[in-house]
C-alpha cells in the first residue's frame, strides 16, 4: 500500500524469485500486495506460476522456487 504523508511515502512489493532451465535466477516483482498476504499463499502462487508455464525469461522456462520477500520501504520526496 502506498501512503502519502506529505513528502513521504510508505511502499510495500513482494519479490520472488525463481530459477530457470540454466539455473539463471528470474525475479518477479508485485507492488503494493495484500498486507495479509500469507507464506503458504506465495508459494502456492509461485508453485501455479510454475506449473502452467505463465511466465518465461527469454523464452526459458521457469523450473523452481528459490526465495520470496516482502520489502517496506520508506521513501522521503524532495522537490525543488
Amino acid at each position: 500500500m502506498t501512503k502519502k504523508g506529505g513528502e513521504i511515502m510508505e511502499k510495500t512489493k513482494l519479490e520472488m524469485d525463481f530459477l530457470d532451465e540454466f539455473a539463471k535466477r528470474v525475479r518477479i516483482s508485485v507492488d503494493d500486495p495484500r498486507e495479509d498476504l500469507a507464506q503458504l499463499e506465495i508459494e502456492n502462487a509461485m508453485d501455479s506460476i510454475i506449473t502452467h508455464n505463465i511466465f518465461q525469461s527469454n523464452g526459458v522456462d521457469l523450473i523452481n522456487k528459490q526465495s520470496a520477500r516482502i520489502i517496506n520501504t520508506v521513501v522521503n520526496e524532495m522537490e525543488f
